[in-house]
């Protein structure tokens, strides 16, 4: 009959434990590990791409001497966000990233009057050069110029064309798939019907795009997959046959860009066209809005043939609805946005 001293027992269960226990934070560690290593192979490849505008400029006095120390402020007019810099040696000034959105630019420097540029318009991919003339004088004075940003981007060699969120909504389109408007690009067409991309030829595409329809799109003469899409910066291309994943609703799409020629750096991947759409966010209002696009073949006028014959009406019934609702959780910082669509 073996015995076993208490003193030796408890040491035992105690080795035990303190086993178990460093194998059970071992695992949790490195299922922290883990976690994060996804996380961070998620966001790593959206750092690549942008969704943003950059703001740069030259600030000058009267004389043309640039002004070195200026302070330069951009507000976003719908969230009352503000970013600021200040111009360095030669007078320059530069916002890399800015959500596209509507501005109100303020240029200042001592011993100089303050000069504002309010409804300063940046697009998503948009490089805009906005240079600014201080007056001397007193800095409580502020002059206005209401004058628009110039049209034309000479900051940037990228060619293409910016799709804004009211004629998103605005323009009719049948089945609600936003890159259709891509077209109205030049140079952007629909590519060949029956093609790989198109869905329509009996193979994955015709599965998946189903409810929402194509997204071929062939740039400059180049197939259908040599495109890029991206979403709130984000990648948006499947691999099946290089075409798009998720389509957005157009309510919830604040504008989208189609870069035809000479893209920025930051985007690769394809030759064709970089289509880069980002979602509309929150402000200081409430804001929002609903839809329905019904068709019934119950609605629909009889045909008939040439000796009068009328035959039967082919059932179809298509209803699509949603909504968007969006506004201040607090005002100033933190806003939501939420969009839904059905399809029956």
């Amino acid at each position: 009959m073996s015995y076993a001293h208490p003193a030796r027992m408890g040491r035992c269960v105690s080795a035990a434990e303190t086993g178990l226990k460093r194998r059970r934070t071992h695992c949790w560690l490195r299922s922290c590990g883990i976690l994060l290593g996804v996380l961070f192979g998620f966001v790593w490849p959206a750092l690549a791409q942008s969704d943003t505008a950059r703001l740069t400029g030259v600030i000058t006095d009267t004389s043309g001497s640039v002004i070195a120390g200026a302070t330069v402020t951009a507000t976003e007019t719908a969230t009352n966000a503000k970013l600021e810099t200040t111009t360095n040696a030669d007078g320059v000034y530069v916002f890399p990233v800015l959500k596209a959105g509507t501005y109100l630019i303020e240029f200042s420097a001592p011993n100089f009057k303050k000069l504002a540029r309010p409804e300063v318009v940046l697009r998503v991919n948009q490089v805009l050069s906005l240079n600014a003339e201080l007056e001397p004088g007193n800095i409580t004075d502020v002059v206005e110029v209401t004058a628009g940003a110039p049209l034309v981007e000479t900051a940037s060699s990228s060619v293409g064309q910016t799709i804004t969120g009211r004629q998103i909504v605005d323009l009719p389109i049948n089945g609600r798939n936003f890159t259709q408007l891509a077209t109205l690009t030049p140079g952007v067409t629909r590519g060949t019907p029956g093609s790989n991309a198109d869905g329509s030829g009996g193979n994955a595409e015709t599965f998946r795009q189903g409810d929402t329809g194509s997204a071929a799109l062939s740039v400059n003469g180049l197939r259908e997959q040599n495109n890029n899409f991206t979403l709130d910066g984000i990648d948006n291309n499947e691999s099946i046959v290089n075409s798009i994943v998720f389509f957005p609703p157009i309510e919830a799409i604040e504008e989208f860009r189609v870069i035809t020629s000479v893209a920025p750096a930051e985007f690769g991947r394809g030759g064709g066209a970089i289509v880069s759409a980002t979602i509309r966010s929150g402000s200081n209002d409430f804001h929002g809005s609903a839809f329905e696009f019904f068709r019934n073949s119950a609605m629909d006028a009889r045909a008939t043939d040439l000796v009068g014959f009328v035959p039967p009406k082919p059932v179809f019934i298509r209803n699509q609805f949603g909504g968007t609702f969006g506004g201040p959780i607090v005002r100033e910082k933190t806003f939501f946005f939420a969009d839904y669509q059905q399809l029956r």
